[in-house]
């Protein structure tokens, strides 16, 4: 029987850990990340992932390659994305509506236009606001604190297609979002997605024979930014020698 490899996630946000588990082939498995991805590291024994602290800057480098590699010296890999929540409601649609990757994107102020008559899903965010914001020293270490931001954004999400995908599959969003993927991201990086909006909005008929099927359709989502600094700590204190007028 082949090595075959398994993840428990195929997304996280910066920090969180994921599970990969290896089967078939000739135990015990030996578990490496390979160079130039995100930036994880994993327990060479255990298979427990862990993300990066922050994520990457460059875009090609969103995804960390996990490689097992048994007795026998056979190797599988498997990737997983570190990304931030608006990455991985991308995630959930694309990986719900099993679409290859490039077909769920981000975007501002310009939608890329279909090349052929396939499915696209275009994620943006609409409005992003503040409701909480705090500051705290880390139970482990007094000399760092920690920092957040609680979010709610209102997301938009374009279905379009050249060809009939997007009217046919545009209901497949909601599914996506309602999924139990789903839930299981947003519990495992703890983020909210709440209701839908009520109706599509058809803008097909905006961007004219271009893009036959255009629709759009909104969600609410609630999300924290973390930070962690170090406080600066002095056990060291200068006495001044005091100045005695004559």
């Amino acid at each position: 029987m082949s090595i075959t490899l398994t993840a428990s996630k195929t997304a996280l946000a910066p920090g969180l850990t994921a599970s990969f588990l290896g089967s078939g082939g000739s135990a015990p498995y030996v578990f490496s990340v390979e160079a130039d991805g995100a930036g994880g590291t994993i327990n060479a024994s255990s298979g427990v992932y862990t993300a990066p602290a922050t994520i990457n800057p460059d875009p090609a480098k969103s995804y960390d390659t996990i490689r097992v590699t048994d007795a026998l010296l056979a190797t599988t890999t498997k990737q997983i994305l570190v990304t931030d929540p608006l990455g991985l409601v991308c995630d959930i649609i694309q990986n719900y509506m099993e679409l290859p990757n490039g077909r769920v994107y981000f975007w501002d102020q310009k939608i890329n236009q279909p090349k052929d008559s396939d499915l696209y899903v275009a994620v943006s965010v609409v409005s992003a606001k503040p409701f909480g914001n705090t500051n705290r020293q880390a139970s482990s270490s007094w000399l760092d604190s920690v920092q957040s931001v609680n979010m709610l954004a209102t997301l938009g999400i374009d279905i379009i297609s050249r060809g009939p995908a997007a009217r046919l599959r545009k209901e497949e969003v909601i599914l996506a979002l309602n999924s139990n993927y789903s839930q299981a991201q947003q519990e495992a990086n703890s983020f909210y997605l709440g209701k839908v909006s009520t109706a599509f909005v058809n803008l097909s008929d905006v961007d004219g024979a271009a893009i036959p099927y255009r629709f759009n359709i909104t969600v609410n989502m609630q999300y924290f930014f973390r930070k962690v600094k170090a406080v600066s700590y002095f056990d060291e204190f200068e006495l001044d020698t005091p100045v005695i007028d004559p």
